[in-house]
């Protein structure tokens, strides 16, 4: 209660205050949205939950397409409604992963793999906005300089300790052998003990899993990320010509890149209130009406963040209701 009290606050009372604006502003320009740009902005986000599918099927062999949809739209509904969030969405996925047949150790090579890739982009997009503008003669103020720096920065660690994890074996054995005792600690104090010898075969296993997953479908998982994060980024940018607002691509990718840092925020859940506020305040430094900028600001979260909870609500509402007549019928999920 107190996270989302947080986020009404932020949103209500500091976003316009940042950037200048008023509420009654802010309405007057999500007004202009007409029924035909609605429906092309309902494509557009239809379309890179569609594109963003690719990964999740590369990232687990044998999960169909719809199943794919099915476990991005329920967890991130459950995710978007909670604080730390993404732990209840996870805990959802692995219910249904499960139920499917798949194994633990699948799941969690899935959850490795599409988190590790969602992070990437969003560490990547802050340093190419970066030299987007650069490049492109814009003005760079403070935050997307220091955001796209920093970003950089620990985009290039991230990288180093991948592919030095996952490229020789030698490496993976040596980190393995600092993990192993820590977690065989750790079983002996949760009262479930495992030996040192087991956790260092099943990590190294897991590890050989991951390694092989990446090896053959790195060209889908990447394609599948960059192809969401353009298709986000135009929904971004539709958004803010739909309100009235007339900024280049340019300027837009650099605000879409604060957007996706900004939503790591885990105070609020999907760093509602930080995004929004951080995303406008680059737009309005750029160029963009307080008001106007605020308004497709708003327009875009509804669509990236809002819709998805009622819409992930009525996916687990279907397989909840599958899953009970498929239980009645004396059948496994």
């Amino acid at each position: 209660m107190l996270s989302l009290a947080l986020a009404v606050g932020l949103l209500g009372y500091a976003l316009p205050r940042l950037v200048g604006t008023t509420v009654r502003e802010v309405v007057r320009a999500l007004e202009l949205v007409t029924a035909p740009e609605s429906v092309m902005l309902v494509l557009i986000w239809a379309a890179g939950l569609f594109v963003y599918s690719f990964v999740l099927t590369a990232a687990l062999p044998g999960l169909s397409r719809q199943r794919a949809l099915n476990l991005n739209l329920t967890g991130s509904a459950v995710a978007n409604l909670l604080p730390f969030g993404g732990a209840a969405g996870m805990s959802l996925n692995y219910l249904m992963i499960r139920s499917w047949g798949f194994s633990a150790a699948g799941f969690s090579a899935y959850t490795l793999i599409t988190n590790v890739w969602s992070i990437l982009l969003k560490l990547a997009l802050p340093a190419v906005a970066l030299t987007a503008l650069v490049v492109s003669g814009e003005h760079v103020n403070q935050t997307v300089r220091w955001t796209g720096l920093g970003a950089a920065a620990v985009l290039a660690l991230l990288v180093v300790v991948l592919l030095s994890g996952l490229a020789t074996h030698r490496a993976a054995a040596r980190a393995v052998a600092v993990v192993a005792p820590v977690v065989e600690r750790a079983s002996g104090v949760v009262r479930r003990p495992v030996g040192r010898d087991v956790v260092t075969a099943k990590l190294l296993d897991f590890r050989d899993h991951v390694a092989g997953l990446v090896e053959e479908r790195w060209a889908q998982l990447s394609l599948g990320m960059v192809g969401y994060g353009v298709l986000q980024a135009l929904l971004l940018w539709s958004c803010v010509h739909a309100v009235g607002g007339h900024l280049g691509p340019v300027v837009v990718l650099a605000a879409f890149a604060v957007d996706r840092v900004m939503s790591m925020v885990f105070l609020t859940p999907g760093g509602t209130g930080f995004a929004e506020a951080g995303t406008a305040a680059v737009l309005v430094a750029l160029g963009g009406a307080p008001a106007v900028m605020t308004a497709g600001v708003l327009l875009y979260r509804g669509f990236t963040y809002a819709l998805e909870i009622p819409v992930g609500g009525a996916w687990l509402g279907g397989w909840l209701l599958m899953r009970r007549r498929q239980r009645l019928a004396g059948t496994v999920a």
